[in-house]
C-alpha cells in the first residue's frame, strides 16, 4: 500500500519562515530599511564611497555573467562591414561632405570639430586595414593600430563608440557605403541625426 501523498507539506524552510516571531520580522525589515538609507546619505556624501558600492556592483554583475554564460557557446561575431577603398584624407572628405549636407544639430557639432572628424577618418583606415579577411576586428585590436600608426590612445568605450561609427558611417547612403561614389555624393542621409561621437553612436545595421 502506498505511503500518504507528501506533495502538499511544506519544507523546512517554508515552516521555519512561517513559524517565525512576526515582531521579530518586523525589527528585521526595520534595521535593514535603516541600513538602506545610511548607505544611500552616506553615497551622496562620500564619492569615494560611492565609486566603491559601483565597483562593487560590476564585479558582482560580471560573476554573475560568468556564472551565466558556463556551459554556454560563445555567440558568433558578426562579420566585418565592407569598406570603400579611401585614404585617410579621402575618408575624412566624404564624411565632411556627408556632415555638410545635414541639417541636423548633431551634424553641425561634428563639423565643428575636425579633430574628432579626423580621429573618424583614422578610425576608418584601422578598421578596413583590420578587416581585410572579412573578420570584424575587435576593440583590442583597433585601440593597438590606432596607437601604433596614429598615435591615438583610446579607453575601450572609445574604441567601442569609434568602431560603431565607422560602421554606422559605412550602412546604406553613408559617406563610407561602397554605393558612394564621390566626396560629393549623396549627402543626407539616415545616420546624419546620429553623428555626435560623444552620445549619439550610430547602431550597427541588423541583418
Amino acid at each position: 500500500m502506498d505511503g500518504p501523498d507528501r506533495s502538499d507539506r511544506l519544507t523546512a524552510e517554508e515552516l521555519a519562515f512561517l513559524l517565525r516571531d512576526p515582531m521579530l520580522r518586523e525589527r528585521e525589515a526595520e534595521r535593514a530599511a535603516r541600513s538602506n538609507r545610511s548607505r544611500t546619505e552616506r553615497r551622496a556624501a562620500d564619492p569615494a564611497y560611492a565609486e566603491h558600492l559601483r565597483t562593487g556592483d560590476r564585479d558582482r554583475q560580471r560573476r554573475r555573467r560568468l556564472r551565466e554564460s558556463i556551459g554556454r557557446p560563445e555567440p558568433p561575431e558578426p562579420p566585418a562591414i565592407a569598406l570603400p577603398d579611401l585614404t585617410e584624407v579621402e575618408a575624412a572628405a566624404r564624411l565632411t561632405a556627408h556632415l555638410d549636407g545635414s541639417a541636423s544639430p548633431q551634424a553641425a557639432q561634428l563639423r565643428s570639430r575636425p579633430d574628432r572628424i579626423r580621429l573618424y577618418a583614422e578610425a576608418f583606415v584601422a578598421y578596413r586595414t583590420l578587416s581585410n579577411g572579412g573578420v570584424r576586428p575587435t576593440r583590442g585590436a583597433l585601440a593597438a593600430l590606432l596607437k601604433s600608426r596614429f598615435g591615438r590612445s583610446v579607453t575601450p568605450s572609445q574604441v567601442q563608440k569609434l568602431r560603431d561609427h565607422v560602421e554606422g558611417f559605412a550602412s546604406a547612403d553613408g559617406p563610407w557605403t561602397l554605393r558612394s561614389a564621390s566626396p560629393s555624393g549623396p549627402a543626407r542621409t539616415r545616420g546624419a541625426g546620429k553623428a555626435d561621437t560623444d552620445s549619439h553612436a550610430p547602431r550597427r545595421p541588423q541583418p
